[in-house]
């Protein structure tokens, strides 16, 4: 065990974490964090259970923890640490045969068994979530001692991480801005559905990154998928190709009206194989947000095989389901087009298409830009 330092050198610490100041990405924030305390306190493990913006889950990051640990703490930490009172800066645990019990260092300290120290990470009136030191009687009392050492560095902690979270969050804004606005410019300006969806989902399969991209458009009277656009390998292999909307992961994300994120998806109930199969392909993660326009069911949007990361996260789900709601308008749009060109302009004007068209409704949006087109 290192010698516990009787006082804490401020001035060396905060030199050694100057360089920490700009790191943007929260992972390898929580990684530096935990060498830069692990230098100072004989700890033997470290856990960061921070509050996921958009998430129902806390993201958890941990190092030199063992496995049987690791799994008690995910199972219970976050609800015992995240119940704790505002202000109520330290908590103290023994863990014991897989459990996690609260102790009060005023009447009674194990000797034996693991400690857990938790202390609140606070920033500007905002509750980040706490950090948790695994660690020995002997290393406690210094760190709780007197005016309190990791008073002073969880200050200092939280600031650190503030920082690095507002930085992702800010990064998530303007990718989420780039990517709507270049949505909403090819549906503003691309006119045959076919062509729109086929920049739609280059845009999405590009940005997200994905190897394989579609998207499903849903018949109501036979209650069937059909990859109307796909990209990918695979993708123009399966355009035309139809299958039971009740089946697969995209049936499940319309079913529910919910975006699904499954990163295993070999191992999915829900998963139908037959594509693969029939494709020589192989599926290892989905993104599927359903298309729903009011309260018509106009299919799904897919992202397939996430590139250059385990899979997709949370923050592709969010961009996807705002893409999606758009999409799903301008397919409506479009069939409400096409119907209105079927029962009116040809049954009533007798025309087979725009070009030869007597009255133009110049002020209907889609009438306008197909008018643009022919000019």
């Amino acid at each position: 065990m290192k010698e516990q330092p009787s006082i804490i050198d401020q001035e060396g610490l905060m030199i050694n974490l100057a360089h920490m100041v700009t790191e943007e990405d929260v992972g390898r924030q929580c990684g530096n964090i935990a060498k830069w305390l692990r230098k100072y306190f004989p700890v033997a493990g470290i856990g960061f259970f921070l509050n996921e913006p958009g998430s129902s889950q806390p993201y958890l990051h941990m190092e030199d923890i063992p496995k049987d640990t690791m799994e008690v703490f995910e199972r219970t930490l976050p609800e015992l640490v995240f119940g704790q009172e505002k202000g109520e800066e330290f908590r103290i645990f023994s863990l014991d045969e897989g459990k996690l019990t609260v102790i009060d260092p005023k009447k009674h300290l194990p000797l034996s068994t693991p400690i857990v120290l938790t202390a609140q990470l606070n920033a500007k009136e905002t509750l980040l979530g706490s950090l948790a030191l695994v660690t020995d009687l002997e290393t406690l009392q210094h760190l709780t001692a007197g005016d309190s050492s990791l008073s002073w560095l969880t200050a200092i902690i939280s600031s650190l991480l503030y920082n690095a979270v507002s930085q992702k969050q800010n990064a998530e804004k303007i990718r989420f801005l780039r990517l709507y606005q270049t949505v909403s410019s090819a549906l503003g300006y691309v006119g045959e559905l076919q062509e729109l969806l086929n920049t739609i989902i280059s845009i999405v399969t590009a940005e997200l990154p994905s190897e394989e991209g579609s998207i499903l458009l849903h018949d109501e009277e036979t209650n069937e998928f059909e990859f109307f656009t796909a990209v990918g390998d695979t993708g123009a292999e399966l355009v035309k190709l139809r299958f039971p909307a009740d089946k697969g992961i995209a049936g499940r994300a319309l079913r529910e009206g919910r975006t699904l994120v499954v990163n295993d998806v070999q191992s999915s109930p829900d998963f139908y194989g037959s594509i693969d199969k029939d494709h020589d392909f192989q599926t290892k993660s989905i993104l599927a947000a359903p298309l729903i326009s009011g309260e018509e069911t106009v299919g799904v949007i897919e992202a397939i095989n996430k590139i250059g990361k385990d899979g997709f996260d949370e923050e592709d789900k969010r961009l996807l389901t705002a893409i999606a709601d758009e999409v799903a308008l301008a397919i409506k749009n479009a069939r409400l087009f096409d119907y209105v060109v079927d029962s009116y302009c040809k049954i009533r004007q007798g025309q087979s298409g725009c070009k030869d068209c007597k009255r133009p409704l110049k002020s209907w949006t889609p009438c306008a830009r197909q008018l643009g087109k022919l000019q």
